[in-house]
């Protein structure tokens, strides 16, 4: 954004709320334009009249606008597309129903804010194999609220400074939604185990007399 656009700007918000104005002298107009401009430099200054615009047409309380306020129409403006969470469910929902052997394409279209809660298409294929009911349940409520505070996440860091949103994609450490267990998988481990603590019990019974027909066969 331009500092002529930042005058653009001051003249919109002073134009249609001339009473907060009034009374401020030139240097202090020249102060809060440098701190608009400061916290907008970065943004696209159409778009930032665009939101200031919007906010105008929309106030039904005679207030001024405040920085965080433009910065939240301004996220709706760059981010038209980002659906609810039951639309980026039903964006799910639908992609598992084809990810038992299509799970990467099916991944490739999913709005990224949904791609990155989901985390990979092996999710979706592990969620392919579970129960409709489950899927409809469990999995369905553990996306929707892992997705809540994620989109939620992605609007403030939308607003934030670049430098600032470099320094939190640095130190992020969100994890996607963790697959349910597969329950074959588990059965098998089950029946590892227990023949391992058989064979255990066995040998501190029966001693060396329980390793020496395995030993004379390996000889042989």
């Amino acid at each position: 954004m331009t500092k002529q656009e930042i005058v653009q700007l001051m003249a919109i918000i002073r134009e249609f709320y001339p009473t907060y104005y009034r009374n401020k002298t030139e240097e202090e107009t020249k102060v809060s334009a440098r701190l608009w401009w400061d916290m907008f430099r970065e943004d696209d200054g159409m778009q930032v009249l665009a939101a200031v615009k919007a906010f105008v047409a929309t106030d039904t309380k005679g207030f001024p606008p405040s920085v965080g306020q433009i910065k939240q129409r301004l996220v709706q403006l760059k981010m038209p597309d980002m659906p609810d969470e039951a639309e980026a469910w039903k964006q799910v929902w639908v992609a598992i129903q084809r990810s038992a052997y299509h799970s990467k394409e099916e991944f490739e279209k999913l709005h990224p804010i949904v791609q990155r809660v989901v985390g990979q298409p092996e999710m979706l294929k592990a969620w392919a194999m579970e129960k409709a009911d489950d899927i409809q349940t469990v999995i369905a409520s553990n996306f929707q609220r892992a997705y809540r505070a994620r989109a939620a996440e992605a609007a403030e860091r939308l607003a934030l400074p670049s430098s600032i949103r470099q320094m939190l994609e640095q130190a992020d450490t969100t994890q996607a939604l963790p697959a349910l267990p597969d329950p074959e998988e588990s059965k098998k481990a089950a029946i590892t185990f227990l023949m391992q603590e058989r064979e255990e019990s066995q040998r501190r019974i029966l001693g060396e007399e329980y390793d020496r027909p395995k030993l004379l066969s390996h000889n042989a």
